[in-house]
C-alpha cells in the first residue's frame, strides 16, 4: 500500500516570505484581560507595554539600526571590561589552539600531500592583507569576532594576474543597509531590485541569503552587492528567522552596564578612602579659624601642621580629637554581588567565570566546569569549521587551475585537525588515557585528536626518528637502543651483544609456568567458592600432575575417607592445633 504512493504528489511546496513589507507599527492584541482565558499569566502589564513587538521574525525585529547599537554595546564592553576582554581571548586561544591544519581525505595519496604541503607552505600568502596574517591565525580572530561582533564574512577572491587565491575578511559593521532602501526593500539594484534587505543580507522569497550589501568606497554608490555563492558568512545561529548574528556579549549587556555602575562607584569610594588619613573632632566641627591668631595659617587656607624631620605635629583645641581613617574596601558584600552577576554574564557568554580562577572548584564540580568548557569549544569549531572548509575548498579549486596539482573526484574531502581538550588535570588525564587504550575502550587515534595531534603525522615521525637514529647509530658504531631509550643515571643499557643464555631462557620460561600455574590455581579456587565448580577427586590429581607434585598418598587418601571427603588443612596448622583438632574427632567417635 505505502510502495504505491507517489512520494511526488505529496511534497509540499515551501512557504515564501521576504515579500511582504512590514509595519513597524504597534500590534495589537485582544483579549488580553478577564479571568476566564486560557493563559492566565497573560493579563494586561505595564512591564508588558514594550513587548508587544517580539512575535515576529528575529531578522524583522533586528533592523539595521538595532543591529549597529548592539554592535557598539558588545564592542565597548569588550574594550571596557578586562575580564570580558579575557574571556573572549582565553575562549578563542583554547578554539584555536595551535592547531587547525589541513588534512586531504582524498584516496589519492599523493594529491592528499600535495595539497597539505601546499597550504602548510603558502599560509602566509592567502589572505589579501598580506603575509602578515596567517590562514590558519584568522580562526583565533574568527572565534573572537563571533564573541564581540556576532559575526564576520570572507569574500573569495583572487589577485590579479595571476588567478592566486586571496581571502578578504569583512567585518561586521561594513555589511550593512547602505543605498536607497525602502520599507526594508532594495531599490537601487537591477539585479535584486524588490527583494527585501535585513541589516545588510539581501534575501530571495525564501530568506535565504543570495546576496551582502559591503561598503565599498571605490563604487560611486560606496557599496557594493557580492553575491553569495562569492562570500562566506560566519555566524552562530540562534533563531531559524536570523539573518545576522548576535554578540554573545550582548545577551549579558545589561549585567555588564550595571556593573560598570557600581564598580566606577566603588572606585571613586575606594580613592576617597584612600586620600583620607586622619579624621579630627572639634566643638565646632569646621575648620578651627583661632589657628590664624597663633600665626600657623599665615593667612592661607592651609592646613595647621608643621613639620619636624620626618613626623607631623597636628595642633587640636582642648577637648578635640584625632582618629585614624580605616575602612575595609572592597566591601565583601560587594565582591559576591559582583561574582553573582559575573557568573550569569559569563553563562551567557558561553563560558565560565571559573576560568579566571580555576581554584574556586574542587571534587566533582571540576568535571562538570571541564565538561561546559570542552562543549562550548566543540561547538565555536563546529561554527567555524563549516566556512572554512569552504574557504580551502576554494583555494584548491583555484591552485589546481593554476597547475599546482591535478583534481581527483574526491578532492572536496577535507577537514583541520581538532584543538586539543581543555583539561585541569593534564597528568590524571593522561593517566585515564593510558588505563583506558590498555583496556582497548579508547584508540591511539582518539587520545591524539582530543590532544589536538594527528595520529598518523605522529606514527611518521616516529619512524623517522628511528631511521634517523639507527643510521646515526651505524654511523658511530653504536646500537640504535641506545640512542632510542631515555635512561636514568645509573641504569645499565643493554650491549649490542647482549643476549640471554640458555639458562636464563629456561629460568623465565619455568616463571611464566609458573605465575600461569598460579593463576589457574586462583581461578579454580574463585570458581569453588562461588559455587560455579564442584571440586572432585579427579581435579587434584590433574593439578598434581601439572604441578609436578608427587601423587596422593595412602593416608591422606585414608583420612578424606575418615573425614567424609573433608581436606584437612594439616600445612596450615601448628602441631598443638591438630593434635586438639584430632583430639576433638576421637571424642566425637567415642560418643
Amino acid at each position: 500500500m505505502l510502495e504505491s504512493i507517489n512520494t511526488a504528489d505529496m511534497a509540499v511546496k515551501p512557504i515564501k516570505r521576504a515579500r511582504k513589507k512590514y509595519s513597524a507599527g504597534a500590534t495589537n492584541y485582544n483579549s488580553r484581560s478577564g479571568t476566564k482565558e486560557f493563559y492566565a499569566g497573560g493579563r494586561n502589564d505595564q512591564r508588558r507595554l514594550t513587548t508587544q513587538q517580539l512575535a515576529k521574525d528575529i531578522q524583522d525585529m533586528m533592523t539595521a539600526n538595532r543591529h549597529k547599537m548592539m554592535l557598539c554595546d558588545a564592542r565597548y564592553i569588550y574594550q571596557s571590561f578586562s575580564s570580558v576582554a579575557g574571556a573572549v581571548k582565553q575562549k578563542a586561544n583554547y578554539v584555536y589552539g595551535n592547531s587547525w591544519r589541513l588534512q586531504s581525505h582524498s584516496a589519492d595519496l599523493d594529491f592528499a600531500q600535495a595539497v597539505q604541503d601546499d597550504f602548510k607552505n603558502l599560509d602566509h600568502f592567502f589572505d589579501i592583507r598580506g603575509s602578515n596574517f596567517s590562514f590558519r591565525k584568522s580562526i583565533w580572530r574568527g572565534s573572537k569576532a563571533l564573541d564581540v561582533d556576532g559575526d564576520f564574512f570572507a569574500i573569495l577572491t583572487e589577485q590579479e594576474g595571476t588567478g592566486f587565491p586571496k581571502i578578504q575578511f569583512i567585518e561586521a559593521h561594513q555589511v550593512g543597509d547602505w543605498g536607497s532602501i525602502s520599507d526594508g526593500m532594495v531599490t537601487d539594484s537591477a539585479a535584486y531590485n524588490g527583494l527585501k534587505i535585513c541589516a545588510g543580507i539581501i534575501l530571495d522569497e525564501y530568506n535565504a541569503p543570495i546576496a551582502y550589501r559591503v561598503k565599498d568606497d571605490s563604487r560611486n554608490l560606496g557599496f557594493q552587492d557580492v553575491p553569495a555563492n562569492s562570500m562566506v558568512h560566519f555566524m552562530d545561529t540562534e533563531w531559524f528567522t536570523q539573518s545576522r548574528g548576535q554578540p554573545a556579549i550582548a545577551a549579558a549587556v545589561l549585567d555588564w552596564y550595571d556593573l560598570s555602575e557600581t564598580r566606577d562607584a566603588q572606585k571613586i569610594k575606594t580613592k576617597v578612602n584612600s586620600i583620607l588619613t586622619l579624621i579630627e573632632s572639634n566643638e565646632s566641627g569646621t575648620r578651627d579659624t583661632a589657628r590664624n591668631l597663633m600665626g600657623l595659617d599665615q593667612g592661607q587656607n592651609t592646613p595647621a601642621t608643621t613639620y619636624m624631620d620626618s613626623g607631623m605635629i597636628r595642633i587640636i583645641k582642648n577637648g578635640g580629637s584625632l582618629k585614624g581613617h580605616t575602612v575595609n574596601d572592597p566591601p565583601e558584600a560587594w565582591q559576591k554581588f559582583t561574582k553573582t552577576v559575573e557568573q550569569s554574564a559569563f553563562y551567557a557568554l558561553g563560558w565560565r567565570r571559573e576560568m579566571l580562577d580555576s581554584s574556586e572548584v574542587g571534587g566533582a564540580g571540576v568535571r562538570a566546569f571541564q565538561g561546559d568548557i570542552n562543549k562550548s569549544i566543540k561547538l565555536r569549531c563546529e561554527c567555524l569549521n563549516y566556512g572554512f572548509k569552504r574557504i580551502a575548498q576554494y583555494i584548491i579549486s583555484k591552485r589546481a587551475k593554476q597547475g599546482a596539482y591535478s583534481l581527483p573526484e574526491d578532492w572536496w574531502k577535507v577537514s583541520f585537525t581538532a584543538p586539543a581538550e581543555f583539561t585541569v588535570d593534564e597528568g590524571r588525564m593522561r593517566a585515564a588515557d593510558i588505563e583506558d587504550l590498555r583496556a582497548g575502550l579508547t584508540t591511539a587515534t582518539n587520545i591524539m585528536e582530543r590532544q589536538g595531534r594527528n595520529f598518523e603525522d605522529e606514527l611518521m615521525q616516529r619512524a623517522k626518528e628511528l631511521v634517523k637514529m639507527k643510521e646515526i647509530a651505524e654511523q658511530h658504531g653504536l646500537d640504535y637502543r641506545e640512542l632510542s631509550l631515555i635512561t636514568r643515571p645509573g641504569d645499565i643499557m643493554p650491549g649490542p651483544t647482549d643476549e640471554p643464555s640458555e639458562e636464563a631462557l629456561q629460568q623465565e620460561s619455568n616463571r611464566l609456568n609458573f605465575e600461569t600455574l598460579k593463576a589457574k590455581f586462583d581461578s579454580y579456587g574463585v570458581g569453588v567458592r562461588a559455587g560455579s565448580i564442584t571440586p572432585q577427586f579427579e581435579d587434584e590429581k590433574a593439578f598434581r600432575v601439572e604441578a609436578g607434585l608427587p601423587e596422593i598418598s595412602q593416608p591422606v587418601q585414608e583420612a578424606w575417607n575418615d573425614d567424609g571427603g573433608y581436606r584437612r588443612p594439616i600445612t596450615l596448622q601448628s602441631g598443638k592445633q591438630a593434635e586438639a583438632d584430632l583430639q576433638q574427632l576421637t571424642n566425637t567417635d567415642d560418643e
